[in-house]
């Protein structure tokens, strides 16, 4: 997809790249551990009924600055400082995975600055009979199989698609172990670091997605965060894994819309 624009904005002494395409009230999407190059189809779609902008977290791809957000409370407040550097009123905030954690904490804090929350495959608790998934373990040539539910797909094969080429490959490499090292700097050895007892203080509407066949966040754990925030849907994808907004972008950009228009 294309059409998006590009620009820099100034967080605290953070450059960030933020896209941006769409008309219409703001949403601002962070993202996840996985599939946050470029535009993807369900920001495309999202696009068509908002104003998206889609941020990339320091310690990603190119992007610098992580060393500066030193734990969980500098994230929330980076994220904060964010939207304020984006001049954004009451955005619809919309998160996935990390970046659902950081959508509910922020939203946790700071009620008063977001309009409706999203939080997909949310990370961010734990559960001791259902843990989900530690990927940090998976090895690289295991972890795709992990992040769609039916990784032989021919559907599926542009989703994290393997290459031969050993400069692409180098570079996919690199940029998986910095989103990785990033993510690990605040879930890892743990995910919970208490956003469920933050998390019922969340006062707008919100919508959690989970994917019935993710094995790193299950579906238990939407059910658990659902039910701490008064008033909040619980939506699961059939037959999608962890890159539901991937292997179905229309249904998840439909769930999405439907939630945030009505």
């Amino acid at each position: 997809m294309d059409g998006f624009e590009t620009f820099n904005v100034k967080v605290r002494d953070i450059d960030v790249l933020v896209r941006k395409k769409g008309e219409g009230d703001p949403l601002l999407y962070l993202h996840g551990a996985f599939g946050y190059e470029g535009w993807p189809r369900f920001l495309d779609l999202l696009s068509e009924n908002f104003t998206v902008y889609s941020p990339v977290h320091p310690g990603f791809l190119e992007s610098y600055g992580i060393d500066e957000i030193r734990d969980l409370y500098d994230l929330v407040l980076f994220h904060i400082d964010l939207i304020e550097a984006l001049n954004l009123d009451r955005p619809y905030l919309v998160g996935q995975f990390f970046g659902a954690m950081a959508a509910g904490e922020v939203a946790s804090v700071c009620p008063h600055n977001v309009g409706k929350l999203v939080l997909a495959n949310p990370a961010g608790i734990w559960l001791d009979e259902d843990p989900g998934l530690d990927y940090f373990v998976v090895p690289d040539s295991e972890l795709r199989d992990h992040l769609v539910s039916n990784p032989e797909s021919k559907n599926f094969k542009n989703i994290l698609p393997e290459t031969k080429d050993e400069t692409e490959q180098s570079s996919r490499s690199i940029n998986k172990v910095r989103a990785l090292s990033t993510v690990a700097k605040f879930l890892w050895p743990v995910p919970d670091k208490g956003l469920i007892r933050r998390v019922s203080r969340v006062r707008c509407p919100t919508l959690v997605i989970t994917s019935e066949k993710d094995e790193i966040v299950p579906v238990s754990h939407g059910e658990v965060i659902s039910s701490a925030v008064v008033g909040s849907v619980h939506k699961t994808i059939s037959e999608a894994g962890h890159l539901a907004i991937l292997e179905k972008p229309e249904e998840f950009a439909s769930l999405v819309v439907e939630f945030l228009v009505n």
